[in-house]
């Protein structure tokens, strides 16, 4: 017997399968970019040397306490550069940028010298600075040699010069930055003369023009001061020749003035010494590298 509902059964169609819902796309939230990070400029400038920082009183409008450094070098260009840094302490911050010069060879030197004689560069480092310069600026090698200070023999020799005095008495000695100095007075009249010797430089202010100083070749016997012409005297009876130049404040009206004699052939002493002679009011202000009156 056929099944009567086999009809109904061909006719069934499969259960479809189940549709699955695609899950729904999360879109992010946007956010803020984070910031690209800052990178300090790299500064071309190329230090050589700095000058020891130094406090005091700048008159300016009004007195300001300051400290103040400066920093030799090269810039970007290769030029010879000077920048000057300063601080108030009082504000508690760091230092910052005054200036920044570019400067010729012999206005670096006389920087230098400067610096040299406020005792804020050492002898040492001008020298090195100076050879530097030179290379950069393509100079012949001068003849003299570099003076980083006496040898024990030469400030021996130097000592048992100023001891022999019989017109002089209470010698004080030092040295600073190749300088050897003597303090002392006169045996009449108590006055104080300051000797101070050193050596040439390769690039010494004293062959070069000197702003606001005037610089005068005399002979010994125009010396006036009584002591000073005993220290020439000496010094004469001891070395092959001996040249005297009055140094003069033209921008001082009290004119203060150094007697600077440069001496060849001196015992125990190798090549030529340079000695500055003056009293106790004109000595103070006067810078023995640089060979002027306002570095003190």
């Amino acid at each position: 017997m056929k099944n009567p509902f086999k009809f109904f059964r061909s006719s069934e169609k499969p259960n479809p399968e189940p549709i699955v819902e695609a899950p729904e796309e999360v879109i992010p939230e946007p956010t803020d970019p984070e910031p690209p990070i800052e990178q300090e400029p790299v500064d071309p400038f190329v230090e050589w040397c700095r000058s020891q920082i130094r406090g005091g009183i700048e008159r300016r409008e009004r007195n300001d306490i300051f400290e103040a450094y400066n920093v030799y070098g090269v810039d970007e260009q290769n030029r010879l550069t000077c920048r000057r840094y300063h601080r108030y302490p009082e504000h508690e911050r760091d230092f910052d940028l005054s200036y920044s010069r570019t400067l010729s060879f012999d206005e670096l030197n006389r920087r230098l010298l400067s610096d040299l004689d406020k005792g804020d560069i050492k002898l040492p480092v001008y020298n090195d600075c100076i050879a530097k310069a030179r290379e950069l600026c393509d100079l012949p090698l001068p003849e003299a040699k570099d003076f980083n200070g006496f040898s024990e023999d030469e400030t021996s020799a130097l000592h048992d010069f100023c001891e022999a005095f019989d017109t002089l008495t209470d010698q004080e000695y030092r040295t600073a930055d190749g300088v050897f100095c003597c303090a002392c007075r006169s045996v009449v009249g108590d006055e104080m003369l300051n000797l101070r010797f050193r050596k040439p430089l390769p690039h010494d202010a004293l062959n070069g023009e000197i702003a606001g100083v005037s610089k005068t070749p005399i002979e010994g016997y125009d010396i006036e001061s009584l002591w000073i012409m005993g220290v020439y005297n000496r010094l004469r009876e001891q070395c092959q020749s001996c040249r005297v130049t009055v140094l003069t404040s033209e921008w001082s009206l009290a004119k203060e003035s150094v007697f600077l004699m440069q001496a060849e052939g001196f015992p125990s002493v190798d090549g030529s010494l340079l000695l500055a002679v003056a009293d106790e009011a004109s000595f103070p202000r006067f810078g023995f590298y640089s060979l002027d009156f306002t570095n003190k």
